[in-house]
């Protein structure tokens, strides 16, 4: 039993540490405050031209008109704000932070929300963020975590920011950098893409319905989720009218206005497709990369916005019908500056026009608008247009250089059959002689014709050198081109001589109008070094004249008479056999236009989608009743596309010739393969030209020794002789029968 005088053990007296608990708090406050005071001094806030962010290229055509934009995954304009109208950035403001104009970059609220989120969590789950923050996490952190951390650095750069710059500076900052939804970041580009307008054009119920949408754009889409995205408009509305920044009416009118949007890019429309998609592809991406998607390069281009139009509906004019064949179209001035290209008969489809172009893609044997290579390398070699050659058909080429594979002579054909008497080589080109341009290449070589091709860039069908072969005289199976290469060799032509480069661009700027790239030969001087192109002469410019004033008697009276546009024109026609292509390639002085029609080939079939396609060509050779030929369906669609194209143009002249090939040929009849001629067609065997159709060379001809020489001359007196003019070429009359619709197939061997 314990004594009334026993003491019991007392309590243990409390720790001493434990008074200083609520010390801690207050350290780690204080060091918080430290570390945000030394955060404030030494953080660095980047100006927006040092922030780097993704912005859209925009591609403009000669006149300054926009054509379209390069983007990569988001679609980024920048906008001098000020052009703004004022309900515009209100109704940002009372969508996302009313108190803009009031505070210095942060909500005091919004940061003890965040230090006592850090204490009993570790993480902010509210938001509170100033526009000043929104801007700072976009565009300069890009960081969407929600750590205290990232939280602390995103206060103290709004607050250095918003002594840097002014609110109306921050807002406009702000205003670009935004995401809005459909890829596109900032206003310009949000207005674009949701409206077809510019920001500056919004009216105040569609910039409602962006600002409303801010917090989370995919949720409020209107296509999508028409209901709510009303009811965000409708709240915005409701909000600006509270803070005075309408009147109740302008909010009820805002609030009855339909929103009308636009298509969305994933449609997948573009002005001029194919033209964009070969300057992306293939003239832009490797030159400049990424940097094509994300700097917001301005892209001027030799495009003409109105020719390409003009060239569409000559297209879509003539064929209408989804089963009617293919068709490109390439317009090229003689500097090479590309004012028109259709890829295909899809105009604006971006699908399409990834898949396959026509005008570029597209390689094809060309038919006879590859006779006046073969015409151009016999005045190269001094031969005069004025040789004669008689025009049998079939005909047979002895020369061992012509034989077919298994040793037998080549024997040609004219389309048809038609049979021609001895006629000039100026003639049989207008009427688009085979027999005569068989004999033809068999007397200058082969070898002769297939260097020039290759000095013109012409390739063989594996892109190999051109085979030496006679069938070339013919545009046979030797080489395939596509209808640009065929524009830039004959825009050769027309630059008498000098094949250009073909340039698409004229210049490239950056965001701040500083001159990346230039063609010097396509536009006054904008950089300090210019990189001047020019033709790279490929034959004289007298052969190239004698040639163009030939090739001026194809549209005057031969198988081109459906591209006469009342100008100076010339041209060739050209068809392959069973009439699978058809080209014509026309000019005049100013401009050269390539036009091609045809089906796709059964091996480009999932790159054109949508289109009909051709295993048997018997069964597709009619179009709209007819056998297609070069003189037919693309003679037609040229002279549509010319017209109106050069309408308002001075006309021009094709520079005279000076001194003619000297040398005449006469050459004599190729033998007949059989004993009885064809009975098809048989014009008169020598047609007789009317008094000055012709050649009247400067120099006394020099013909070969021939067996059938030419009839001496008789003299005509004249009382009163003027000097000796440049010798002209006017047209010959045509020795073929009128209805012969287009000599101009190749059917050779």
């Amino acid at each position: 039993m314990t004594s009334s005088s026993e003491v019991l053990p007392s309590a243990r007296p409390p720790r001493r540490w434990t008074r200083f608990l609520w010390v801690l708090p207050v350290l780690a406050l204080g060091a918080g405050l430290v570390g945000v005071v030394i955060v404030y001094a030494f953080a660095s806030v980047p100006l927006p031209k040092q922030v780097q962010l993704p912005s859209a290229a925009e591609v403009f055509d000669r006149d300054g008109e926009l054509i379209g934009i390069f983007a990569g995954e988001e679609r980024r304009f920048t906008i001098d704000t000020k052009r703004l109208p004022a309900h515009v950035w209100r109704a940002v403001i009372a969508a996302e932070d009313r108190d803009f104009f009031e505070h210095q970059g942060v909500s005091v609220r919004a940061v003890i929300r965040a230090a006592w989120a850090n204490l009993t969590g570790g993480q902010i789950s509210q938001g509170g963020s100033t526009i000043t923050q929104q801007y700072v996490k976009n565009a300069v952190l890009q960081d969407a975590s929600r750590t205290v951390e990232r939280k602390a650095r995103e206060a103290v750069l709004a607050l250095k920011l918003e002594r840097a710059f002014s609110k109306r500076q921050i807002l406009g900052f702000y205003l670009n950098t935004i995401y809005l939804g459909r890829g596109a970041y900032g206003i310009e580009a949000a207005a674009r893409s949701y409206f077809d307008k510019h920001a500056t054009e919004l009216t105040l119920s569609e910039a409602a319905y962006l600002a409303g949408i801010i917090p989370a754009p995919e949720s409020y889409q209107l296509d999508r989720r028409p209901r709510a995205a009303k009811e965000r408009r409708a709240r915005v509305l409701t909000q600006m009218e509270a803070q005075g920044y309408i009147t109740r009416k302008r909010m009820s009118e805002a609030l009855q206005a339909k929103l009308r949007l636009a298509r969305s890019p994933a449609a997948g429309t573009q002005n001029a497709a194919y033209f964009m998609e070969w300057l992306r592809k293939d003239v832009l991406e490797p030159q400049l990369g990424a940097s094509l998607y994300t700097s917001g390069l301005q892209i001027h281009t030799t495009l003409d916005l109105d020719m390409q139009a003009q060239a569409e509906a000559a297209v879509s004019s003539l064929l209408q019908k989804r089963s009617e064949p293919q068709a490109a179209l390439v317009a090229l001035t003689p500097k090479g500056s590309l004012r028109a290209m259709v890829g295909g008969r899809r105009f604006h489809n971006v699908e399409a026009a990834r898949g396959f172009n026509f005008a570029t893609d597209n390689r094809r044997q060309p038919g006879s608008a590859l006779k006046p290579f073969t015409l151009l390398s016999a005045i190269e070699e001094g031969i005069s247009p004025m040789s004669r050659f008689p025009g049998p058909s079939p005909a047979t080429i002895s020369d061992p250089a012509c034989a077919n594979p298994d040793g037998t002579p080549w024997q040609p054909e004219n389309y048809g059959g038609a049979s021609y008497g001895t006629i000039t080589l100026d003639e049989a080109t207008t009427n688009s002689v085979n027999t005569v341009y068989a004999q033809l290449i068999a007397e200058i070589g082969p070898d002769t014709v297939a260097g020039l091709l290759e000095r013109f860039g012409f390739s063989g069908p594996s892109g190999d050198e051109v085979a030496a072969r006679c069938s070339l005289a013919l545009g046979g199976s030797d080489v395939d081109v596509s209808p640009l290469q065929m524009a830039r060799a004959y825009a050769g032509f027309t630059a008498r001589g000098a094949e250009p480069e073909v340039s698409p661009v004229l210049y490239v700027e950056d965001q701040d109008g500083n001159c990346l790239l230039e063609y010097g030969n396509q536009h006054e001087e904008r950089c300090g070094s210019v990189r001047r192109t020019t033709g790279r002469r490929v034959v004289e410019r007298n052969s190239a004249d004698v040639l163009n004033q030939v090739l001026t008697h194809v549209v005057q009276g031969g198988t081109a008479t459906a591209a006469d546009i009342g100008r100076p024109t010339a041209g060739k026609t050209g068809t392959t056999q069973n009439n699978v292509d058809a080209w014509f390639a026309g000019s005049i002085p100013q401009l050269t236009t390539v036009v091609w029609m045809g089906y796709p080939r059964l091996e480009n079939k999932d790159l054109v989608p949508q289109m009909r396609f051709c295993a048997d060509a018997e069964l597709c050779r009619p179009v709209q009743g007819i056998d297609v030929t070069g003189g037919s369906f693309p003679a037609r669609i040229w002279a549509a596309f010319m017209t109106e194209a050069v309408a308002g143009t001075p006309v021009e002249e094709f520079a005279t010739p000076g001194d003619l090939p000297n040398e005449v040929l006469n050459s004599p009849p190729p033998p007949s393969p059989s004993p009885a001629p064809r009975p098809s067609v048989t014009p008169s065997p020598t047609p007789t030209p009317s008094p000055s159709p012709s050649f009247t060379p400067t120099p006394s001809p020099t013909p070969r020794p021939s067996p059938t020489p030419a009839p001496s001359p008789t003299p005509v007196p004249s009382p009163s002789p003027s000097p000796a003019p440049s010798p002209s070429l006017t047209p010959a009359p045509s020795p073929s029968p009128a209805a012969s619709p287009d000599p101009a197939a190749s059917p050779g061997p």
